[in-house]
């Protein structure tokens, strides 16, 4: 039985309990400001995995590792949940993608990324948020030297923590930590993750 769903849906309870009783720390808008409304988000995202996916070894004696670099792009929304927009919840969907190029071939891994999150709001330049993530199909491709390397993992859920400092009400860094365990073919491995990322709200 799979208890790797229950264990990421515990551990991103936990969090999120922790940051809703947190209030007295948090601090909303000021009275002069709009209500808080329905904003459009999205990152860029670049993340470093601790465990690779590949290994490959190229003719000059170099080495390149799949996950060690993962870039992605994320797009959807933030809801408020308090008036002043101290509380918000979002959700995020997008790719992540590792890729190794060679003379001969490639050999990528591409990942989908569905995220729900609950934030909260410190001192309007402090956002920090957490919740489950839902991986869709992750799969490693490849071609020419890489023809035999395909693998389709599972779908399956993880969670991300992240802190992120607001420049302003539009742009945003954060850094985070993504847990996250693969499985295929009846072999699974940890392929958790750090990482930063560049926001956008509109």
């Amino acid at each position: 039985m799979n208890r790797w769903p229950a264990v990421s849906a515990l551990f991103a309870g936990s969090a999120l309990a922790a940051l809703v009783s947190a209030p007295s720390f948090a601090q909303g808008a000021s009275r002069s400001d709009p209500p808080a409304r329905i904003q459009f988000a999205s990152n860029l995202a670049l993340s470093h995995q601790f465990n690779s996916l590949a290994q490959v070894q190229y003719g000059d004696g170099s080495t390149g590792t799949l996950g060690d670099a993962l870039f992605g792009l994320n797009a959807g929304a933030a809801f408020p949940l308090t008036q002043d927009g101290q509380y918000e919840v979002q959700a995020l969907f997008g790719f992540l993608l590792s890729r190794l190029n060679a003379s001969n071939g490639t050999l990528s891994y591409w990942d989908f990324p569905l995220e729900v999150t609950a934030h909260v709001n410190f001192w309007r330049f402090l956002r920090i948020g957490a919740g489950p993530v839902l991986h869709i199909s992750p799969m490693m491709r490849g071609d020419g030297f890489a023809s035999g390397s395909d693998v389709t993992f599972g779908t399956t859920v993880g969670a991300v923590v992240r802190a992120e400092a607001r420049f302003n009400r539009r742009f945003g860094f954060g850094l985070d930590y993504n847990w996250l365990k693969l499985s295929a073919n009846g072999q699974s491995m940890n392929a958790s993750r750090i990482g930063g990322v560049l926001s956008l709200y509109l």
